[in-house]
């Protein structure tokens, strides 16, 4: 019988493998969210199974979840769990993304202007505030 050793990582290693701040990986532990696998000399030690989780973390952060929102995802005890957390930031990506392609319409509706001033002389940008004046209006918004 053969017993493979696996190679643990120093935090330094790992923070320069993923491209953290050591004191992010702590920041980490602290939260629940990764754990030292070993110590050897009172330093903590890591395996390729963490590094990886590290990594996770990243690409979960890079979708704009939180670390609460990750700890329910990695904490999840089922698949509809984690789905949920996931479902609820896609509809809020979903919103934003829609708020951003309506910025960038005015935007370019204002580069089609060739007057002096978008905000007193573009019929674009005022028909849009036109618009929203119609929907903020008294009759609109008392019940």
């Amino acid at each position: 019988m053969v017993i493979v050793h696996e190679e643990l990582l120093t935090i330094g290693e790992v923070a320069a493998r993923v491209g953290l701040a050591t004191s992010a990986i702590r920041y980490y532990e602290r939260r629940g969210l990764v754990h030292a696998d070993g110590r050897v000399s009172g330093q903590r030690r890591y395996r390729e199974e963490t590094v990886r989780r590290i990594v996770f973390i990243g690409m979960l952060q890079d979708a704009g979840l939180g670390l609460d929102d990750i700890a329910r995802v990695l904490g999840a005890a089922t698949v509809d769990e984690w789905k949920a957390v996931a479902r609820g930031r896609l509809a809020f990506l979903d919103a934003e993304i829609e708020r951003l392609q309506r910025a960038r319409g005015y935007l370019e509706g204002a580069l089609l202007c060739r007057y002096d001033h978008p905000a007193t002389d573009c019929r674009v940008m005022n028909y849009e505030i036109d618009r929203r004046l119609a929907d903020t209006s008294p009759a609109r918004t008392t019940g």
